[in-house]
């Protein structure tokens, strides 16, 4: 089986323990792949041109960000590697949801795992809104099947 893990930085520790809850180990073959979002890149060149500043950064606040990118990728995907050793792992640029769709679909996952969002987001733990717009995109267009993977949440009986 060809397992496609989406690695945020905060979820490495959930994906891993709903892998090996639900399939040996023996018999998968797993990439980690962690997408490096080139969004906010565009936003702050639209924040500077509110302060009328030029649009994109100067060369070397460029190469800062690049170079910050890349740690954090390379940290990310080491941690990873933690988890799941002899692991591939791939770094990608570009809008999350749609690099891990293509992503699947070039490698011909037969299934990706995934969290709902990122701790960091915020948002409700349950319901309609407790899938983020990358989960939501990947769970819409995968060319496989999804394994969300959610965080244990108890409720009790008077909020039942």
């Amino acid at each position: 089986m060809r397992l496609l893990c989406c690695l945020d930085g905060s979820n490495i520790e959930r994906i891993s323990n709903a892998v090996t809850s639900f399939f040996p180990s023996e018999r998968l073959t797993t990439t980690l792949l962690y997408v490096t979002d080139s969004g906010p890149h565009g936003d702050i060149g639209l924040q500077r041109e509110r302060f009328l500043r030029p649009h994109k950064p100067g060369p070397m606040r460029r190469e800062q960000m690049r170079e910050a990118d890349e740690s954090s990728a390379q940290d990310i995907l080491e941690e990873g590697l933690r988890y799941f050793p002899g692991a591939d792992t791939l770094r990608r640029e570009g809008r999350p949801e749609r690099e891990i769709v293509n992503f699947a679909a070039e490698w011909n996952a037969d299934l990706i795992v995934i969290c709902p969002r990122s701790p960091q987001s915020g948002g409700p733990v349950l319901g309609p809104k407790s899938v983020g717009h990358v989960a939501r995109f990947v769970l819409d267009h995968a060319p496989c099947a999804v394994l969300l993977v959610r965080t244990h949440v108890r409720r009790n009986a008077t909020q039942a």
